[in-house]
């Protein structure tokens, strides 16, 4: 299989909407999840699946096998050559050669089959559709997003962000996560990481597949005055699902206690560093500067120096 490509500086290839449309459909995938991992629109999706475009250019068909799993070979148009044999099939057969049809016998009776078929018919529909909604049911419940944050920090110092998700343990989904941060912040590290097209407009954006639990998380610094309050939000969206905003904590107060002084009495306690371990232990690929966190609670107390953007520790 050749990729067709046509003349010119830009390399295209044809490709078969149907076979597109049922990789998709076979991998429990959405139009919104191919758009994001080719970087176009779903209705572009749309279109190369009902054969609007049937040629699109090469790279973007090389992305799209990819989100499918498949080689780009797969999603191509089929271009058979025609056989001697399939050409005489396409003859229409001789008048002589056409099987006669006996007449009908004066006994034969026609068979009143079509109530049972009908009934047959409504009762595969009825357990069909319970069956669809009973496996919907069970899906959507078992999805879940919340957002953890601490209740404050210091400006200017990072802290970290924890998007935690529940899916099915069975069967892997399709995920996409949307992140907003506050306007007023700078993302310092991601994880797992993000390409720089997961990275516009102050929106951190996540596709991957999850089986079970999965955590996603960033470390980000928020300027501003104390007492003054920075507003996150998002949405996550999986299969056959639209986008649904993620739950748990929202908002973080400027202070000038580390993030991880819960209770701001300028110590770290056996329970706050306890509850640190607990709540961000699944993040390894980011620094937490847990280092710090775990001088401030051997020693006595702490207290953040403005002037110098410093902990001094008290022994």
């Amino acid at each position: 299989m050749t990729d067709n490509p046509f003349a010119g500086p830009m390399s295209m290839v044809k490709i078969d909407g149907a076979k597109i449309k049922l990789l998709r459909e076979q991998q429990g995938l959405t139009q919104l999840y191919l758009a994001t991992a080719v970087e176009v629109t779903t209705d572009t999706i749309s279109r190369w699946e009902n054969r609007r475009y049937p040629s699109i250019k090469r790279d973007n068909g090389l992305k799209l096998a990819e989100a499918l799993n498949v080689q780009l070979e797969d999603i191509l148009e089929d271009i058979p050559a025609e056989t001697p044999e399939e050409s005489m099939s396409l003859q229409p057969p001789h008048a002589d050669n056409l099987p006669t049809a006996d007449p009908p016998s004066p006994h034969q009776r026609p068979t009143k089959m079509w109530p049972l078929l009908l009934l047959s018919g409504t009762l595969l529909l009825i357990v069909s559709a319970f069956i669809w909604y009973f496996y919907q049911s069970q899906t959507a419940g078992e999805f879940t997003t919340a957002r953890i944050l601490p209740p404050h920090c210091i400006a200017g110092q990072p802290f970290p962000v924890v998007i935690q998700v529940s899916g099915a343990a069975d069967s892997p989904t399709a995920l996409i996560i949307k992140e907003t941060p506050p306007d007023n912040s700078i993302i310092k590290a991601t994880s797992p990481k993000v390409t720089t097209g997961g990275l516009k407009n102050k929106q951190i954006k996540w596709l991957k597949k999850i089986q079970g639990k999965a955590f996603f998380a960033y470390m980000v610094a928020v300027s501003g005055k104390e007492q003054e309050t920075a507003e996150f939000s998002g949405t996550a969206a999986i299969s056959h699902e639209s986008e649904a905003p993620i739950t748990g904590a929202t908002d973080i107060v400027l202070s000038h206690f580390h993030w991880a002084d819960t209770n701001k009495d300028n110590i770290i306690s056996d329970d706050e560093i306890l509850a640190v371990y607990e709540q961000y232990g699944e993040i390894t690929d980011i620094d937490l500067d847990i280092d710090l966190i775990e001088e401030i609670w051997l020693g006595s107390a702490y207290q953040w120096d403005a002037a110098t953007a410093s902990y001094k520790i008290i022994d």
